[in-house]
Order: C-alpha cells, then structure tokens, then sequence
C-alpha cells in the first residue's frame, strides 16, 4: 500500500473573526474550517453547548400520546415491561428507561435479548412470557421498528406497545400504539440521527417535565454519551451537543455502576476522553452481550450499592479479557488464511467453523484495517448447514452495496456502507466467495494507493499542554467530525522499544531537536529505532499509571531520508565507587536539582521524593543511576527521553541472579502481589521489581506452576494473575529450570560487565 500525505486547505488564509472565535487559535480555527465549518457563530456554538438550542421533545411524533399512555400505566399501577437490546446502545437505553421509570412506579420489568439464542430484536416466545407475567404495557428501546410480527401478537394479546428506535424505517411500520423513531422526523432535521438512547432519553425528558422535575433529566446524559460513540452515530447537531453535555456528567457520573466499572478501568489509565471510552468502556459493556449475558452491565449501571457493582464490573472486565484473547486468536487465524491464500483478494472472505460469532465482527474490522481491503469473516452456526458472517470495510467502499449485488446467495443480510451482517446456506459459500470477487473487481475500484488526509504539519515545539486542552475543548471527535490529524516530517526515532504485542514506545525528535514521546499501537515486530520518518499522528496524553504527559500518537509512519540525531550529548560521569547514599549527598552538596533512577525490591532510605523508574522518570540535567537500567535497550529509551546533561554511573544496587536467591525473592513478590493486590500484576511491573525481561518472566511463572508452588493465568494483555498454592512437583520442570537458569547467567554477566566498564563505551552503546 502506497501512502500519500494530502495537506487539507494547505494555502488558505483564515478570516480573523473565524481564528478569533476558536480561542483565538489559528490551529483549532484550521481544524473547524478543514471540517467544512466557515461561519464564526457556528464555531461558536459547536465549542459552547450553552449556545446551541436543543430540539425538543415533542417535535418527535407520537410523543405526547406516548407520556399519557405511560402516566396513564402508572397511575393505575399496570405492569410494564422494557424491551432492549444487548449492545451499548440497547443496555444504556434499557439503564436509562428502567432509571426514569423506577422514579415513578416499582412495577417495571425489563428484558435484554440473548445474541446468540434470540438474536437481534423481538422475540415471540418473550412476548408470551411478558403476557404470563401479566404484562400491560411493552416499551421497546433500540429495537422494535422492524418486528412486524412478534408486536402484532403482542396486540393480539391485548398488551400495548411503545415503540422506541432509532433504526431505518421499514416499508410498513408495525402496528405498535405509538412510534417514537427520529427516522419519521424530517430529512435534515438536526435529531434525525441520535442514538436509540438518546431517543429514550427524550421521553424521558418529557415523562419528567409532566411530573415538574425536567431540571433533573441530566442524569441521563453519561448513558447517552456513552451510546453516542459506541453507536458511531455522526457528531453534528443534536448529537455533538449531547456528547458534549455527556461527556462532562460521564466524568462526573453519579451513577454507581457506571463508577463502579470506571474504578475498575482506571486501574492503570486515566479515563478522560470520547476514545477512552470508545476503547475501554464499550467494549466492556458489549463484551457481556458477547461472551454472557447483556443482563450483567444492565444490572451493574442499575444497582444503586457499589459492592454489588464492582463485582459485577470486574466479571465484565474478565469476560472482556476472554474476549480479547479469542478476538486474537482469530485475528492470527484470519490473517494465516490471508497470507496462505487470499493475499491478491479484492475481498477478504474469510471461514471457519470454529469462530465465536460474537467476535468476527470485531476481528473482520481488523482484518480490513490491515490489509486496507474490505473483509467478511463467516463462521458455521449449531445446526452445521446455516454460516452467519460478518463484513467491514474501508472507507472508499460501500459493503453494503457490494454484498446487495451478491444477494441471490444469501439468507438474508443487512447493514450500512461500512459494517454488514449477512448469512447464507453452507452449500453457497463457494459461489458467493467467487460472486463478491467478481463483483468487486467489475464495479469497484479498491485502489493500492491511500490519501491521508492531513490538518496541518507541525513542529514538535508547538505541541504543549494548552494545544492539547484547546483540542479537547474542540472536540468531541468521532464519526462526521474526526479527530484532528498532524504530520511532522524527518522525525529521528531515537528509540523504539517493542512489546511484547508490537505495541511501539517510543522517543522521537523533530528537525529543530525538540523530543517528545511517541507510541504506535499494534505494529510490527520491525523496530523504527535508529531512522527517520515523517510521521501521522493525533496529539494524546500518557495516563498510564499517573503519568500525565504529552505524547504523539503515530497513524502513520512514512520512511523518510535524513541523518538520524545523536541519543546523548552530555557528559558520563563515574560514581560506582561509592555506595548510593555518599553518591546523593555529593549532588545534595552541590545544589543540583536531580533525579534518582532506581528498579528493584528494596526500600531506598533517605533519598526523599526523588526517585524515578522506567515509567515515571521526568525530563532533568542530572541523573543518577543508582541500579543499572534493565538493558541498554532501556537506558536509550530513559536517556532519550530525559537528554540530561549529565549521567551519574553508580549501580550499587542491583539484584542477586543467582538462582536460588532470585526464586526466593520473586516468591517474597508473589505473595507480597497475592496479599495487597489479590494476585494481580501487570508484567512489567514484574520486570520493573526483579529487574528482568517479560519474556523471562513467562519462563519463570512456568517454572514455578511446575514446582507447584503457584497457579497463574494471563487476564489481559499485559497482566497476569498468580495464586500461591502446593501441589505435587510435575516432572517436567527441568525444561523450564533450565530455561531460567540460563536466563539469569546472562543477567549475571551483564552486572559483571556494566560493573567494570570504561565509562565512556556508555555513549557507544547509545549513540
């Protein structure tokens, strides 16, 4: 694939009233007017909710019957039952009816459906039971609009129903009592597009203004902030000033269960922005649906006591970890067939029998990512004859009307431009396969080459604290109003760390040797250490484990040509015959402002608030190393970022690798872990504290489940959760005993040579 950086409006000159009405900053000015927004008022509006007049409430038809029928049910103290879905959409819609309607009546049921044994929608065997609960009234919300059938019977029962949806209208409406849908407003009517909770949102709005307490609808608006990014809704109008509006009640949420699993995802990061959400809460919240049941992110957002709360958060959180490892485990499955067979495909159709149905939607967006191409990932259903699948794309190419083309193969399908749903018979797949890629060789141009479409070209100088909150306060950012991209060009990586899982961390310096911190998530295993680049990227913060830090976030990363920049220029100084204490004191007497950069299980006395590790150091003119860095590896990553002037080479303290001693104190760690943090730890915290690799670590947990000492499991990408146990010795220790005695010899000798080398090889190694 060939990538090409397109400059948006590269020439213009921006009025200065448009300038002036983005606080006064042509960068954010730049990124309305890229967007297509040239009118000072609207800017001022879109950067200000308290500017912006809200649709109301009963410009949807049916509204006004709608909160009658529902003050009428509860006045005479019928039974309703809310109908919702199991994705972010349909729980928070679910959350918010069941909220508002509790307020008014204890006579309120709901039910989320099973993905995978109801699927999508209404179904008529719920509708039966609803009647044998005594069920008097059903309101639906992010379904209903197309189950002509199942509220017909529903009717036929004698049950009224709401319906409440967002979704494409269907030739024929089903004959519910009342039809609350922002598809029946006017074309270009500025709500024409919320989410199917904000449309319960509105109800409820009015349902309150009824009882006199509309000035309490805000509590509302954390649910809806969160469907609005989940559901990818486009942010303009009705729903920028929602998410705006949500946003700042989701940051504050009273909400318990909303709180309650905020806790649990903060453990390590700071949650701040639409993206923290749309990467680390909905998936959450749709993972549930996925792996269980949608009943237990219901249940947790409506509990109003916190112990129940974040039990239920932390089995959603385990139930997401259990879907990122089989996401993963397809995504390599996928991209095997990709690279055995289907390389030169337009499409990527992709089939296991095996694939959890829940997940291929995820994995197929990767898939297309990837390889730039649109995928569909199909998977055999129970009865061994039906393949259910599903298909995302790029940009430049409508799925939808591709798969539509290749109907005559199919059960059914549906879907939009981007993501699509679809089943067929088993016996089809072939013909399909060769259909589609016919279909997309003939009537679409999927190219080899990709504009990026690009706000400005920047210098590193220019990126601070007050351009990053200045560009929150621009936002929200999502769909119809993408978050701001920059290019920056001959960037020297000065280094690049590589995880574990090909995450990239990074240190970058610009052509005026300004040096920022940088990350490209999910790359490939080839390091970017040691060249130059022009580089794509949106400006981001660090939260990770109360960092809070400007970093660039790399898109793309385009080889470039230039001379790479010098790690170090400072000046290697020589402490190592004195103990850590005398070597503080010494820059202590001077009146030197320093850092102390120390990883390992003991205690530093004395030494004040001035120690640092790998993740927490800060940028200073004087560093001691008082244990030596991991590796050289990780000492370029430290001295890139910090660029002191001076390095203080101590290393007095450092860890015993013998064998013996070290699986004494990692067992000293483990239970310390077990006894303060239930067992749970991140990997490289592991490393941070033994001062060892994380592939080390691996062969180490191994070794110890094997003398049975511990039991341990991986519970996300990065962390493993250890229990101390007895049980009997395995006889296949020796493999892994071997494996880490060999590993800590290495360490050993490492000490032994960092310990007696000539200070000046440092700046080999580095530079």
């Amino acid at each position: 694939m060939d990538y090409k950086i397109n400059l948006l409006n590269k020439n213009i000159k921006l009025d200065d009233e448009l300038v002036e009405a983005a606080y006064n900053n042509p960068i954010i000015a730049k990124i309305f007017y890229n967007r297509g927004y040239k009118s000072p008022d609207k800017i001022r509006e879109m950067l200000s909710e308290n500017l912006y007049s809200s649709s109301d409430p009963k410009e949807f038809k049916d509204m006004k019957k709608t909160v009658e029928r529902i003050v009428n049910a509860i006045s005479k103290n019928e039974k309703i039952a809310i109908y919702g879905d199991y994705d972010v959409d349909g729980v928070t819609s679910t959350v918010l009816l069941m909220s508002c309607l509790n307020r008014f009546t204890d006579n309120v049921i709901y039910h989320v459906p099973d993905r995978f044994l109801e699927g999508y929608g209404m179904n008529i065997n719920v509708i039966n039971k609803f009647k044998e609960k005594s069920v008097d009234l059903i309101i639906t919300c992010d379904c209903g609009i197309s189950n002509i059938e199942e509220i017909q019977i529903a009717k036929e029962l004698e049950m009224d129903v709401i319906v409440t949806d967002h979704h494409t209208l269907p030739d024929v409406l089903p004959n519910a009592d009342f039809i609350l849908n922002p598809k029946l407003l006017r074309k270009n009517h500025r709500a024409r597009d919320i989410t199917g909770c904000a449309m319960a949102y509105f109800l409820c709005c009015e349902l309150y203004e009824y009882y006199n307490l509309k000035s309490e609808t805000d509590e509302f608006l954390d649910l809806v902030a969160i469907s609005t990014i989940a559901d990818v809704v486009p942010l303009r109008d009705e729903n920028r000033y929602l998410l705006k509006k949500g946003m700042k009640h989701f940051l504050n949420t009273k909400r318990i269960g909303l709180r309650a699993l905020i806790d649990v995802v903060e453990k390590n990061s700071k949650i701040e922005t639409e993206e923290d959400i749309a990467f680390q809460i909905a998936p959450r919240i749709n993972a549930a649906g996925r792996m269980d049941s949608a009943r237990l992110p219901v249940d947790m957002l409506l509990s109003p006591i916190y112990e129940n709360s974040i039990n239920i958060a932390k089995k959603i959180d385990e139930l997401n970890k259990a879907r990122k490892e089989i996401q993963q485990k397809i995504i390599d499955e996928a991209i095997n067939l990709v690279e055995e067979r289907k390389k030169n495909n337009e499409v990527l159709v992709l089939y296991s029998d095996y694939w959890h149905h829940g997940i291929i939607g995820i994995a197929a967006g990767k898939i297309s990512e990837t390889y730039n191409k649109p995928a569909i990932l199909l998977s055999l259903k129970e009865d061994g004859k039906t393949i259910v699948g599903s298909a995302r794309s790029i940009e430049e190419i409508n799925i939808y009307n591709m798969i539509n083309k290749c109907s005559k193969y199919l059960l059914k399908f549906g879907g939009h431009s981007q993501a699509a749903g679809l089943s067929l018979d088993k016996n089809n797949l072939k013909e399909f396969e060769k259909k589609i890629e016919i279909v997309a060789r003939r009537d679409f141009n999927i190219s080899e080459e990709k504009n990026i479409d690009v706000d400005l070209e920047m210098n590193f100088k220019n990126i601070d604290n007050k351009l990053y909150n200045d560009i929150r306060k621009a936002g929200p950012f999502g769909e119809g109003f993408r978050a701001p991209l920059f290019t920056s060009k001959g960037v020297s990586v000065l280094s690049d760390r590589v995880t574990p899982k090909n995450h990239h961390i990074m240190i970058l310096e610009d052509e005026n040797n300004i040096r920022l911190k940088g990350v490209k998530w999910f790359g490939s295993e080839t390091t970017y250490q040691g060249k130059v680049f022009n580089f794509v990227y949106k400006i981001s913060k660090n939260f990770f484990r109360g960092n809070d830090e400007i970093q660039i976030s790399s898109e793309y990363i385009l080889e470039s040509f230039g001379e790479i920049n010098k790690v170090f220029s400072g000046k290697f100084i020589d402490f190592r015959k004195y103990d850590y204490l005398e070597s503080i004191n010494k820059l202590k007497d001077k009146g030197l402002s320093f850092k102390i950069f120390y990883e390992g299980l003991s205690k530093l006395d004395n030494v004040g608030n001035y120690v640092v590790d790998r993740n927490t150091v800060k940028k200073t003119d004087h560093l001691i190393f008082i244990s030596p860095p991991l590796n050289f590896e990780y000492m370029r990553e430290v001295l890139s970022y910090v660029n002191p002037e001076f390095i203080y080479i101590n290393n007095s303290i450092f860890p015993d690798y013998r064998f013996k001693e070290f699986i004494l104190n990692c067992l000293k760690f483990i239970k310390y872990i077990v006894n303060n943090f239930n067992g749970e730890v991140t990997y490289e915290e592991f490393s941070v504290k033994l001062m060892i690799e994380e592939n080390v670590i691996y062969s180490i947990l191994k070794y110890l489940n094997k003398m049975g000492l511990i039991d341990y499991c991986d519970i996300k990408n990065d962390s493993v959760k250890i229990k101390l146990v007895k049980k009997s010795i395995s006889k296949d220790k020796s493999h892994y005993e071997i494996a880490v005695r060999n590993a800590l010899k290495e360490k050993e000798a490492y000490l032994r040579y960092i310990s007696t080398m000539d200070i000046e090889l440092y700046l080999k190694y580095l530079n």
